[in-house]
């Protein structure tokens, strides 16, 4: 129990830290202009990206690879690169969302997996609720988001095969400037979060089963409870009225976490770097008035 008290106090520690240090920065005067967007949007995210295996793992992969989006902005169901929003309920401080997560494949040849089968990419989908701190305003965001997400493995080994593997839930802090930096065509975002997840989902990826064991490698079972805790920043840069450039970083740390000591966990700390030029082939002629982008 103490140790649990310990970790809990720990998290709160670090996620009040970062509350604190976004009040300290944000942009207290937002802009109230009326702001026209494309009622819709279409184009290419062009991203490359150096992801962990999973979570604590010490082996790293890059991803290059384009992908569509579709920007919708209607007055009832809209979608952007967060994902599809605002279609249950929505008021000036709350907004419902579906929140979307996801994590690559890991192949067999994962040293700390060494004989173990292959992990299958990791589908999360679920409701989230949001509520905006200062209210909602055209340029810039200031938001809480707590979500549960229903995780699914998804391989194709033998036709698509997909998976039930836990629950998860994730408590984050988004601030998104697009206001100060706007004659230079910049903008940037941060957000910091915790997470939560059943037992399920965590033996998914650090379970050790007896068939398993090897030298250093002992068997393990997870339990429910903190997942861990991460903290993002982001920049975006406009280069034309068509291409943009970001760039993507993001911390995570799992000290604490209840499957810590699992022997597929190497470190406590991963570091995430992206980049993407993002491309808007097509857009609406209409517009419309949106007062969170």
């Amino acid at each position: 129990m103490d140790n649990v008290m310990k970790t809990f106090k720990q998290v709160i520690f670090k996620f009040l830290t970062i509350l604190i240090f976004l009040f300290i920065f944000k942009n207290t005067v937002y802009s109230e202009q009326n702001v026209q967007y494309p009622l819709w949007e279409f184009g290419l995210f062009n991203a490359a990206a150096r992801l962990p295996h999973y979570r604590g793992s010490d082996e790293y992969k890059w991803y290059v690879l384009p992908l569509p989006y579709i920007i919708y902005r209607g007055d009832i169901i809209r979608a952007n690169r967060e994902g599809v929003r605002g279609i249950f309920y929505e008021s000036e401080y709350i907004e419902t969302s579906i929140s979307l997560y996801g994590n690559p494949p890991v192949s067999s040849d994962n040293k700390a997996r060494e004989g173990m089968s292959k992990l299958d990419a990791i589908f999360e989908i679920g409701p989230a609720i949001k509520w905006y701190v200062f209210g909602r305003h055209p340029m810039d965001s200031f938001y809480l988001r707590l979500a549960v997400r229903a995780a699914n493995s998804i391989g194709f080994d033998q036709g698509v095969d997909i998976s039930y593997q836990g629950l998860r839930s994730s408590l984050n802090l988004f601030y998104f400037n697009r206001s100060s930096f706007e004659k230079y065509g910049l903008s940037y975002g941060l957000n910091t979060g915790i997470d939560f997840s059943n037992s399920q989902l965590h033996s998914y990826f650090y379970d050790v089963e007896q068939e398993d064991v090897r030298p250093g490698r002992p068997r393990y079972k997870s339990d429910s409870g903190y997942s861990g805790f991460s903290l993002a920043g982001a920049l975006q840069k406009k280069l034309t009225d068509n291409f943009s450039l970001g760039f993507y970083l993001r911390w995570d740390n799992i000290s604490g976490a209840v499957y810590e000591d699992s022997p597929l966990v190497k470190k406590d700390n991963n570091y995430i770097f992206g980049t993407a030029l993002i491309w808007k082939i097509a857009e609406s002629n209409k517009q419309v008035s949106f007062d969170d982008e």
